[in-house]
């Protein structure tokens, strides 16, 4: 893997902020000591190794990997609540935003 500068890091780790606060806001408001997770140089590298967030309350989070396979890295993040059925969101999220890629699994 190519290291990833802090500033595309630091990117990256916005949109992922914008990710969580969107899906789990509301969640998140009850929770005001909750650190959202960092994206940083020990971030997991693989889906096999992703770390995990736990949002109180949802039953569910976010997994979340690097992938720096390209010259151009993103954050992939699967979030969803156990108790939703077909409330799965896959997410890829770059130094320009994110994009939902699928929806409804779990």
């Amino acid at each position: 893997m190519k290291p990833i500068s802090a500033a595309t890091l630091s990117a990256i780790e916005l949109h992922f902020h914008e990710v969580i606060r969107g899906r789990a806001g509301d969640l998140l408001g009850k929770c005001p000591d909750i650190q959202l997770p960092k994206v940083d140089e020990t971030t997991p590298v693989s889906e096999e190794q992703a770390a995990w967030f736990p949002i109180p309350g949802m039953y569910g989070g976010f997994a979340y990997w690097l992938d720096a396979s390209t010259d151009h890295p993103k954050l992939i993040t699967e979030s969803w609540c156990r108790v939703v059925g077909g409330s799965g969101q896959r997410h890829e999220i770059d130094t320009g935003g994110s994009i939902l890629v699928d929806q409804g699994f779990v």
